[in-house]
């Protein structure tokens, strides 16, 4: 079994080590989220995605290329979206024909998840989330993919690292999602990760370990946006492994 994983950058999804495009085995630098990914997976596999080198890394660059030239359009069917939304399903889209193109190759069940924070201010309207998970939801339907993942957090990765590493670890962090999406914000989720961390001895370059040595149980995240991932994450393991 093996899953594609596509990011936005190194410190969610992660990099490639030698580079910039796909990477898969020693040349993948795992971030915080595919270790999150790891940490839930594993115990439906029996064995760790990223210890068996199961983990194919696919860049936002690469993704938005594969969707260019294979001429996949942005539209929901039946429903007009904002282009933003609309650049998720055809990503969705995409990845989804990439992992049925592995699938075919390597003879195996092949997994997509497709991280992107949803980000937003203030000022955005507030179905903002839902739209942008709806679409690709809609673009791994719309190829007919059936182990898919929309991995989106409310508003970015950093709010459900905080709910961990908070003084009281994973308590009310709902209000989390609350925080502003906006680095320049003085309240922003990656400030209040960085203070939280401060305030363990930590810094964000220790995030990856502290999830790998159980310092931070990605079980035991509880967050609106963070449970629509995993409750989906784990089915997805569970038909991969019945296949």
């Amino acid at each position: 079994m093996i899953l594609l994983l596509s990011g936005e950058g190194a410190t969610d999804i992660g990099s490639c080590e030698r580079v910039t495009v796909s990477c898969e085995g020693p040349d993948f630098k795992p971030g915080p989220m595919t270790f999150l990914i790891d940490k839930l997976v594993e115990p439906h596999w029996g064995y760790s995605p990223l210890s068996t080198l199961s983990c194919v890394f696919i860049s936002e660059s690469a993704l938005s290329h594969f969707c260019r030239t294979h001429a996949m359009g942005t539209t929901l069917p039946g429903k007009k979206k904002a282009v933003e939304t609309g650049i998720f399903f055809k990503n969705a889209r995409g990845l989804a024909r990439m992992a049925e193109a592995r699938s075919t190759r390597d003879g195996c069940p092949v997994g997509a998840v497709l991280f992107r924070d949803s980000d937003g201010t203030n000022a955005s309207h507030r179905s903002l989330w839902d739209d942008k998970v709806s679409s690709i939801e809609a673009g791994f339907a719309a190829e007919e993919f059936c182990f898919g993942v929309p991995m989106v957090p409310k508003p970015k990765s950093e709010a459900w690292l905080l709910c961990a590493v908070q003084k009281n670890q994973y308590q009310n962090c709902s209000r989390f999602e609350d925080l502003p999406g906006n680095d320049a914000s003085p309240k922003s989720a990656k400030k209040e990760l960085a203070q939280a961390l401060i305030a363990r001895k930590r810094s964000y370059e220790d995030v990856c370990n502290m999830i790998e040595n159980g310092e931070i149980d990605p079980q035991q995240i509880q967050m609106p946006s963070y449970k629509k991932f995993s409750d989906r994450l784990e089915t997805v393991a569970q038909e991969m492994r019945a296949r």
